[in-house]
């Protein structure tokens, strides 16, 4: 088949997927046990549309890897595989993470970014990562010729004076600036409104960290042997801006992630003592079914050459799976909110995490996944965790600016 026929023929899969997935919703499917059943009505539909179309848009840039790529992508998992087995970390998992060192250099700069009806304050922590993956790791020095990805940033939203609860909250794909991070993860809202002190890391090759013009762009290959790296730099970073917090603070800290931030946090989670909560919201729990429902190049089959083996894929992510750990926190520490109709992370995702952390508390929502975090489902469902685990006295004892300026009045 041509190369133009290739990329001609990957949109018209997930136009046809996009198109499927939007009946499904009119049909009112309930397509997954122990979840509720979807009730149509036309702004679920639209979030169907939206979110085919997110993909969509994905699928069109990353567009019909060369053959040659994806057999390259395939081998390098064979390697993995046995760099993995050979090391027992098949057997003990635990054990292919590293243990980061203290953060202990670092620059704190204070910072502006614009938001409608005014601009938002906040403090930009920059420090060196100090990540490497394993001497001989395969994918190890295609990793580390990302050079700006070896600087780890975060953005911090922080209340002068009090002891006040810390959220490090974690974005998803393709986020990474300022602006996406404080309005898209509700921070400037948990920052306001509860008086919460908020961090949010970016995420290896996004944002200031990524190699491409788009945030993310450079995970959008075949070489899923990336994703290791990501994740596991992904924790290590996460766990070093704990220690960092807790050098300055003993108030109560939790994580919150959504899409691609709910997989990290759900994974770091079993890496981190003295957590108050985790939680994951839309998460990506199963990266082979993630990038098989989202990537229309990977149902393509020339001569074999782009069959992606996704049991592989599923084998070689063992090590950084959220489904792979335990969290270091009790049930009731865990948390999940999900969207019935989402299109990017199925619902079977969520399930998936659900069951797998002993049945929490999960909060369904009447929602897609590109516009979860709009809906106004989530403030409650945020504000009630937060003021269960974080907050001593299970309500944010702090008065917002809006609070005091009519008490003075």
């Amino acid at each position: 088949m041509s190369s133009f026929m290739k990329w001609m023929t990957a949109p018209a899969i997930e136009v046809a997927a996009m198109m499927n997935e939007t009946l499904a919703v009119l049909r009112k499917e309930e397509r997954y046990r122990d979840v509720p059943a979807v009730e149509p009505n036309a702004g679920l539909i639209a979030e169907a549309l939206i979110d085919g179309s997110f993909t969509l848009l994905v699928g069109l840039m990353v567009g019909v890897p060369d053959a040659q790529h994806v057999r390259h992508g395939h081998r390098e998992l064979l390697a993995m595989r046995e760099f993995i087995e050979g090391n027992g970390w098949f057997d003990d998992p635990m054990a292919y993470h590293q243990t980061p060192p203290e953060l202990r250099a670092f620059t704190l700069t204070d910072r502006e970014t614009s938001r409608f009806g005014g601009r938002t304050a906040y403090k930009e922590l920059v420090f060196e990562s100090e990540y490497e993956p394993h001497p001989g790791e395969p994918g190890r020095e295609r990793w580390l010729s990302h050079d700006d990805n070896g600087t780890a940033t975060a953005y911090i939203l922080e209340h002068e004076g009090g002891d006040r609860p810390w959220m490090i909250s974690t974005h998803g794909f393709g986020m990474g600036s300022p602006t996406a991070n404080i309005r898209g993860l509700a921070a400037d809202w948990m920052h306001e409104e509860l008086g919460m002190n908020v961090l949010m890391p970016v995420l290896p090759l996004h944002g200031p960290r990524s190699s491409t013009v788009f945030s993310g762009g450079g995970l959008l290959q075949p070489e899923y042997a990336n994703m290791l790296h990501l994740f596991s730099q992904a924790v290590w970073d996460i766990r070093r801006t704990v220690g960092w917090i807790r050098e300055r603070s003993d108030a109560p800290i939790g994580l919150h992630g959504i899409s691609l931030g709910g997989y990290t946090v759900s994974l770091a989670s079993a890496f981190i003592e003295d957590l108050s909560c985790v939680i994951a919201g839309i998460p990506a729990v199963e990266f082979a079914a993630l990038a098989r429902d989202n990537e229309p190049w990977a149902y393509l089959a020339y001569g074999g050459d782009l069959q992606t083996d996704w049991g592989l894929v599923t084998e070689v992510m063992h090590p950084v799976s959220p489904l792979t750990f335990e969290p270091k926190l009790p049930v009731d520490r865990r948390f999940i909110y999900a969207g019935v109709a989402d299109r990017v992370t199925r619902p079977d995702q969520s399930r998936a995490l659900w069951r797998h952390w002993g049945k929490p508390r999960i909060d369904w929502m009447s929602s897609g996944h590109v516009m979860a975090t709009m809906k106004s489902d989530i403030k409650p469902i945020l504000r009630s965790i937060i003021a269960e685990t974080l907050f001593e006295t299970g309500a944010a004892p702090f008065a917002t600016a809006t609070e005091k300026t009519r008490a003075a009045s």
